[in-house]
């Protein structure tokens, strides 16, 4: 498979693909709900400190905040129908709790895959490419609430030698805490300096950049979800200080706490 990302071309609104799979050669995030959808082969994931297959006749979804990366399955020339829905659309639909909160929480769901999913992203595209979305997203929203009743959240697939993986679920555990780069490694037994150099061979980043990213996915939550103030936001979501989490969060999300509430507020 090709190494190239397709993240980097997406854009802010509903976004439909159908096509091979592709590796990605670092792991990223982006503020959508995702749903992959295998039409023939199977796909693998690093999700959140997790190795996740999904094959054919099944389909994937998770907010894209949480830190994941494709990885390349041997053998396998997967051909998917990916879909990008904003968070705040998703959130204006008002669905039942049972479905949005275990994705806002930073899970990956397993669902059967709807038997015409082919059929149904050639249309959206269509839709699409003529300027309209309107059509499309309703129906996503429908698909959306059928897959959802028949999904159940999927576990962790860990290894004892799955060190890059077991460290990164360490720190998705303790993100709110005062984790460090010494305390992932402990936990796997290694000493520091070998173990962000797997870490950052696995997922692309730091120790740090991950612990940012996640930090700031759950402050995007909190500021979608509640009507906490920005210092309690900042704390609960594991930031040393108020100051850190705003540049952060501009950061990464290219906006601030404040503004990105009112966007989806509006």
């Amino acid at each position: 498979m090709s190494s190239t990302s397709r993240v980097d071309v997406v854009p802010s609104e509903l976004w439909v693909f159908q096509g091979p799979a592709t590796e990605m050669t670092s792991a990223h995030r982006h503020d959508d709900i995702e749903v992959n959808v295998v039409l023939d082969g199977a796909i693998e994931y690093l999700f959140g400190g997790r190795t996740i297959a999904v094959r054919a006749g099944q389909a994937a979804v998770f907010w894209a905040s949480v830190p994941h990366r494709l990885l390349d399955v041997a053998g396998m020339r997967a051909q998917v129908c990916w879909a990008h829905l904003p968070l705040g659309e998703a959130l204006s639909w008002d669905l039942p709790s049972s479905i949005l909160a275990p994705l806002l929480q930073g899970e990956l769901v397993l669902t059967a895959a709807p038997a015409d999913a082919a059929s149904m992203w050639a249309v959206w595209a269509d839709d699409l490419a003529h300027d309209d979305p309107a059509t499309p997203l309703l129906e996503v929203q429908a698909m959306m609430r059928r897959i959802m009743r028949s999904s159940r959240i999927e576990p962790a697939e860990l290894h004892a030698t799955d060190r890059p993986f077991r460290m990164a679920a360490h720190l998705m555990e303790r993100f709110h805490e005062r984790v460090t780069a010494a305390d992932a490694a402990a936990a796997v037994h290694l000493n520091t300096e070998y173990a962000m150099t797997l870490f950052r061979r696995t997922w692309g980043m730091t120790v740090g950049e991950f612990l940012a990213r996640r930090r700031v996915a759950e402050a995007q939550r909190l500021l979608a979800t509640t009507e906490l103030s920005t210092a309690t936001i900042a704390h609960a979501a594991g930031f040393g200080s108020v100051s850190s989490f705003y540049a952060q969060f501009g950061k990464l999300s290219g906006t601030s706490p404040g503004d990105y509430r009112s966007a989806l507020q509006r």
